[in-house]
């Protein structure tokens, strides 16, 4: 019997409507700032929205369990490989996002950008042959949970993306942490907890063989999202990033 809801939709349907409300957040915020906007918020935004479309493609197919549990194989392998196309970008904004932050980085953005598009080809590539015709999504009805089954290339090369991109992000606000007020510290503690959970949580979904890894890797995601969230509405007049050491033609603006 299908429950009314399985865990795997309502954890990925929770990061979906965390994600879109972070976009929401972010869009006013803003509209409202009086000083230039910054580009690395723009960037944080995109990341939120295409995380946004990423947990919706993961979470519209759960709906196949009760319209048609034999299409449920099928829809899912589609939402997970067309989903997981999303991520890869949002792992392309947050990265942009470092760049515009970074000085040193500067004029990187394009090499960058062409790098993570070949990335992006080939690894959908890869996962729509072993997925969509090949090892097809499980839903386990014990458990309440929906068993991905990728292939370990695919799972790979998502630990990869994830740690290229949300790293660096994790590392900068742990660095921002150390520098500023006790309000700026506290919201870069927040943002780089949350980056380092998402790190582990999310790919266990792709290297996950069992039923409890699946769960517990739900719960990690879900628990990251929450710490972005907070991190980003905590003392809304506090910049993203510790400015105090920033050029000053990147900390004028880079408030939230």
């Amino acid at each position: 019997m299908i429950p009314s809801f399985p865990l795997t939709g309502l954890t990925t349907s929770l990061g979906c409507l965390i994600s879109f409300a972070a976009w929401i957040y972010l869009g006013n915020r803003i509209r409202q700032a009086n000083t230039a906007t910054n580009q690395s918020l723009v960037y944080l935004r995109s990341f939120f929205l295409y995380m946004t479309l990423f947990t919706a493609g993961m979470s519209i197919p759960i709906y196949w369990l009760h319209v048609s549990p034999a299409a449920f194989s099928t829809a899912m392998a589609w939402g997970y490989v067309v989903g997981h196309i999303f991520l890869y970008i949002a792992c392309i904004r947050i990265s942009l996002m470092v760049i515009s932050i970074v000085p040193q980085l500067a004029g990187k953005g394009r090499i960058l950008t062409a790098v993570w598009i070949l990335f992006t080809i080939a690894i959908t590539v890869v996962n729509a042959k072993t997925m969509i015709w090949g090892v097809q999504p499980v839903y386990d009805t014990h458990r309440d949970i929906t068993e991905f089954r990728a292939a370990t290339i695919v799972g790979i090369g998502i630990v990869v993306a994830v740690l290229l991109s949300l790293l660096p992000a994790s590392i900068l606000f742990a660095i921002s942490a150390a520098k500023g007020s006790l309000a700026k510290r506290t919201k870069s503690v927040l943002l780089s907890a949350g980056f380092l959970v998402i790190i582990v949580g999310g790919p266990m979904h792709d290297l996950a063989r069992s039923a409890g890894a699946y769960a517990a890797a739900d719960a990690i995601y879900i628990a990251g999202m929450i710490l972005i969230a907070v991190g980003i509405a905590y003392r809304v007049e506090s910049a993203l990033v510790a400015p105090e050491r920033m050029p000053a033609k990147l900390a004028s603006s880079n408030t939230v």
